[in-house]
């Protein structure tokens, strides 16, 4: 049940995007988020969502959901006639499940957001949504006022909006920890989502360990520390529940691997130019994994195909995928498998990557090294099983509600929801209409 709102009850919840286990060391060793751990009720062995990307992850904090129960499968809506260059799930209609962010607001709680993925539009009352031009004729400005509370956006951009160069880190964090600090000192929300990703931005430039990523933690640590000074500034500590939590790990990668040459190759995609006109299977990346999902037309064709057509279509297809080099795919996950593993059952089955490879959608080539492509280059990525040694997660709150100590051994994100929710004293709907 829930308990209503409580005057003075406050909860902050900083998302550090791709900061894992392995980074708890370091960061124990600076000042603020040392400062925290003591106080903390944590957990250092949180296991990520499949596929373990960052829409996913991030709604599943907010639901308690799995990727298949939420509906928030892949960060890429799937557009073959847009490869390269596809709209992401950006807006909080593909929620189809009830959120923390609306729970507290029926409580009568102030909520606020900045860049926490798959809130534009969403009825967040201070909200900048993580959204970005991928059209000619839109600028970042319009994209977002039209997603998001528009004077609110204006207030911050004239404040703060001159350091912004896109989306490049640090400036782009910079930007959302000033914002943070204003907003909690002119309207002090009850309930305050904050996305970071300078270290994600800086492992995928980068690598998994390298130098920018470790100077990236320290920015991290200090940002931890004006938004705590923040709060102590602006009300009681003591009915403040600070929570600082990751959504994925990452893993070092040398080659990209594009399963849609071997599907057109094998003619189960037709092009025009270069672009998809249509197909019977289609591969949609989330990097470390990738979905195989089957046309509208063959779908329908299926219905009417006997268990020995459709057996031998899916033999087809299997022998298409196998001819991905083997040192490449870890694994070839079938629906089944999926479905236990919470991703999107729509789909005809995934691949799994083997720990140095990742995929793309595109069609020109089978795969390349990284350091030979031309365009977007990553060193390290995610989407990989969240059963991947070394690719834990953490979770950690301070304040009330938490109990300093371990607070578990093991747990995984859709564990945090129903924490969450329960320290706020709301109830998240089984079902929602959203």
């Amino acid at each position: 049940m829930a308990k209503g709102r409580r005057d003075g009850q406050r909860m902050i919840i900083i998302s550090l995007d791709a900061v894992g286990e392995r980074d708890l060391a370091f960061l124990s060793g600076l000042p603020n988020s040392k400062k925290l751990r003591e106080k903390a009720a944590y957990c250092d062995h949180v296991k990520s969502v499949y596929p373990s990307v960052t829409y996913p992850a991030h709604t599943t904090i907010v639901t308690g959901l799995r990727p298949a129960q939420h509906k928030v499968v892949n960060n890429l809506r799937i557009q073959p006639e847009r490869s390269g260059c596809e709209d992401w799930l950006w807006h909080r209609k593909y929620v189809k499940a009830d959120t923390i962010y609306d729970a507290a607001r029926r409580n009568g709680y102030v909520t606020a957001s900045l860049l926490w993925p798959v809130t534009a539009r969403s009825r967040i009352r201070y909200c900048v949504p993580e959204i970005f031009p991928n059209r000619s004729w839109q600028n970042q400005v319009m994209i977002s006022a039209v997603n998001g509370p528009i004077p609110y956006q204006i207030e911050l951009l004239k404040k703060f909006g001159d350091q912004l160069q896109g989306t490049k880190q640090p400036f782009l964090d910079n930007f959302v920890t000033d914002a943070a600090e204003y907003t909690i000192l002119k309207y002090n929300p009850d309930l305050f989502l904050i996305h970071l990703t300078d270290v994600d931005t800086h492992r995928h430039l980068y690598g998994l360990d390298a130098p920018k990523v470790q100077e990236a933690l320290q920015r991290h640590d200090e940002r931890l520390g004006r938004i705590w000074e923040a709060l102590e500034e602006t009300g009681d500590m003591e009915k403040t529940t600070v929570v600082v939590l990751g959504d994925h790990c990452q893993v070092d990668v040398h080659t990209v691997v594009y399963p849609n040459y071997y599907l057109k190759k094998a003619g189960f995609i037709t092009c025009k130019g270069d672009k998809i006109d249509s197909y019977d299977f289609y591969a949609q990346h989330c990097d470390g994994s990738c979905y195989i999902y089957a046309g509208d037309e063959l779908l329908r064709d299926m219905k009417d195909m006997s268990k020995d057509e459709r057996k031998s279509l899916m033999a087809t297809l299997r022998a298409c995928l196998g001819q991905i080099p083997e040192e490449m795919i870890a694994k070839i996950v079938s629906r089944r498998e999926v479905k236990q593993m919470g991703a999107d059952e729509n789909c005809v089955c995934m691949l799994e990557a083997k720990p140095g490879y990742y995929f793309q959608n595109a069609f020109e080539k089978p795969y390349e090294k990284v350091e030979e492509m031309t365009g977007h280059r990553m060193r390290a990525t995610h989407g990989y099983t969240p059963d991947l040694p070394g690719y834990e997660t953490f979770f950690m709150m301070s304040g009330y509600g938490a109990e300093p100590g371990k607070l578990r051994e093991e747990m995984h994100l859709y564990d945090e929801a129903p924490i969450l929710a329960d320290i706020l004293g709301v109830t998240l709907k089984e079902k929602s209409s959203c």
